[in-house]
């Protein structure tokens, strides 16, 4: 086998989220495998291989998380096929198989071939003898549980041969195939016995695994809801993660430095450590030493300090602040070098001598805006949190919500000292909402009638899981939400950036703090960041015509009237006129599972009384 095949690529943002630690992924041999939890990314003598990842306190505090912070493993591949460098294990699964032709399931055909990942198995039964697939099926409970679809026990559940006829890996003897009303069933093919039984969302008393790289079998009193799923069904598994923004002063303090490159060499420093005879280890030092352009002393104090980073006493260290801080630090001009992982430029001043400038429509549309900011670079960290299965996906829970379901922490137990998190560079655009005319509007009582309608339904729906940061859909979140995705598709439209590369971050007013502003970018797992296209987008000549596009594309939709009268769409009925033809975006791009967007919030409704918003410019606004 070549050394090669035994190993996928995976992108660090994905490792952070649908092809996560407990994710069905894959691989490059059309192989689908599982990713084991983070007790396995470790080195063949136990050292964690994964980097620490520096000057997130702010991060981690806000978030009100306890524990390191450290990247995935990046391996490299040599001239002559050899990987070098920290791996993530990954297992094979589902292990049964079935024959494209004959419809009989194998059990783990692989077992008796050489190598750490298995060849290519083919069907023993049927004379085409073609390769076997893995089945699509596995079982899943609401506990998180992921393990082996029981077939025999499914197959035999209400036969009277289920006491004779025994369970028999070594034999080739159930068979997929669909009834004659449709329905998939399982089929017995031992002679005297032909049970068969239908197994999709088939209810399961027992599951074989915990998750099917441990041999953990799960106690039959927790499971309260495991059933036969297809392997990619969202509900088997979904990601929770959160990401913040690196801002002053910790973002100063990232550079090209010895002791930043001492924190990114982690593994170089753990390999050094693993070194008994001393005076290998002084050459190791002193070459080490060399390649980071630092001296000896550093190197040792930076293993003595490796597993117990400090904090920044001078950072703000504030559970819950993490959005506050970051629309703060948007909103403060600075002097900032270029080196430094936060750098941004304020064209307001630029933006309002422009307004002056113009008459009309034109200034009544400026004044929509209040702050104008060119972020021309930002460093966002995003943390994986843990994952769930079943019902909804899952929701995690806290103390006051035991009916909820249980995340599933990065390493299963929670017992490890860290937790899987990436850093992404980028470049950005940021706004403000005027507050004068702003405060007005959203006291309409026409659109606090119509912003409550999908409150409520938020509130009652259990096809949307909780999502980060969102305290309450108010008529301020829901005009900010909707018209930042507009901002996205005028930039994919006139900047020539795909949807699916932007992000967009809202910042809204909270219990204690005013905000109303709008952060779209766009951030890559590269030092070098983007191209520089949202950047001469954010320019406020170029940001004017980019505004003019999203308010035009906001008043009609190609599937108008129908989009605009919708008394709801998508998941739980929580957007109203927003569709795939005007306001979604790709799923990467939105914050909140594409929900929450009206564009009546923009454009104005008459027979509900709801203005358009130039319309409510030229009545309310006396700038």
């Amino acid at each position: 086998m070549n050394q090669l095949e035994k190993y996928s690529p995976v992108r660090l943002s994905h490792l952070i989220s649908y092809s996560g630690i407990g994710a069905i992924f894959r691989n490059v041999n059309d192989q689908l495998m599982v990713i084991c939890d983070t007790r396995f990314w470790t080195d063949r003598n136990g050292k964690v291989t994964a980097p620490l990842l520096p000057y997130v306190e702010r991060i981690k505090a806000s978030l009100q998380i306890h524990k390191d912070l450290r990247t995935p493993p990046v391996a490299k591949t040599e001239e002559n096929d050899q990987v070098l460098g920290g791996t993530i294990p990954a297992v094979l699964f589902p292990k049964w198989t079935v024959c494209p032709y004959c419809n009989i399931l194998n059990y783990h055909p692989w077992h008796n071939t050489e190598g750490s990942l298995p060849g290519k198995p083919h069907c023993t039964e049927c004379s085409k003898k073609p390769l076997l697939q893995q089945v699509s099926w596995c079982a899943v409970s609401n506990e998180g549980y992921l393990s082996e679809v029981p077939w025999h026990w499914i197959c035999h559940k209400n036969s009277p041969t289920k006491d004779s006829c025994r369970n028999d890996y070594s034999q080739n003897y159930l068979k997929l195939a669909v009834a004659n009303d449709g329905k998939r069933i399982i089929k017995c093919m031992k002679k005297n016995c032909h049970a068969e039984h239908a197994f999709e969302e088939m209810p399961l008393k027992n599951l074989y695994r915990i998750q099917p790289w441990l041999p953990d079998k799960p106690a039959t009193a927790e499971k309260k809801s495991a059933r036969v799923m297809e392997v990619n069904d969202p509900l088997v598994y979904l990601p929770h993660t959160d990401s913040g923004l690196v801002i002053p002063p910790e973002s100063r303090k990232n550079g090209d430095t010895p002791t930043n490159r001492l924190l990114n060499a982690t593994e170089q420093l753990r390999e050094i450590q693993a070194i008994s005879r001393e005076m290998i280890r002084k050459g190791k030092i002193k070459a080490l030493a060399r390649e980071l352009d630092c001296s000896e002393d550093d190197i040792r104090q930076a293993m003595i300090d490796m597993d117990a980073p400090q904090a920044n006493p001078e950072i703000n260290l504030t559970p819950g602040q993490l959005l506050p801080d970051e629309y703060n630090a948007l909103l403060t001009p600075l002097d900032f070098d270029e080196s430094e992982d936060f750098v941004t430029r304020h064209k307001t001043a630029e933006w309002q001598n422009l307004a002056s400038n113009v008459d009309g429509d034109t200034r009544l549309l400026m004044a929509l805006i209040d702050n104008l900011v060119v972020v021309d670079r930002l460093r966002q960290i995003q943390v994986f949190l843990g994952f769930t299965r079943g019902e909804m996906g899952g929701e995690p829970t806290t103390d006051s919500q035991d009916e909820k379901q249980q995340m599933i922490p990065p390493d299963i137990t929670g017992e490890a000292d860290w937790i899987p998190a990436i850093e992404l560079f980028g470049e950005g655009v940021f706004i403000t909402l005027n507050e004068q005319w702003l405060k007005k509007w959203e006291t309409e009582h026409a659109i606090k009638l119509r912003a409550r309608e999908l409150s409520e339904r938020y509130e009652n729906t259990a096809d949307v899981p909780t999502i980060n940061h969102l305290e309450a859909v108010t008529p301020r979140f829901l005009l900010l939400h909707t018209f930042a995705h507009l901002l996205i598709r005028e930039l994919e439209a006139t900047g020539g950036y795909p949807a699916a590369s932007l992000k967009e971050r809202i910042y809204t007013s909270n219990a204690s703090t005013t905000m109303s502003g709008i952060l779209i970018y766009t951030a890559v797992a590269d030092v070098a960041g983007s191209l520089g296209g949202i950047v001469e987008s954010a320019e406020p000549l170029a940001f004017l015509s980019l505004l003019e596009g999203a308010l035009k594309h906001a008043q009609w939709c190609s599937l108008d009237p129908v989009c605009s009268e919708h008394e709801g769409q998508g998941p739980g009925w929580l957007n109203r006129a927003a569709c795939h033809a005007c306001a979604l975006v790709p799923e990467t791009s939105c914050s909140y599972n594409n929900v929450f967007l009206d564009r009546t919030f923009i454009k104005g409704n008459p027979e509900e009384n709801i203005p358009g918003l130039l319309d409510f410019l030229r009545d309310n606004y006396s700038g």
